[in-house]
């Protein structure tokens, strides 16, 4: 985490990703799976 609070990740450019990455992309963007869900 960076001073401003900032978190940087890498997103794979698939067409699909495994649940396990996606769930770790959010964790990183502090998304809650339900927020997550709402958008899609």
């Amino acid at each position: 985490m960076t001073d401003s609070g900032r978190v940087g990740t890498v997103v794979p450019d698939h067409d699909e990703l495994k649940t396990g990455t996606l769930r770790g992309v959010l964790r990183l963007a502090q998304v809650e799976i339900d927020e997550f869900y709402r958008f899609v």
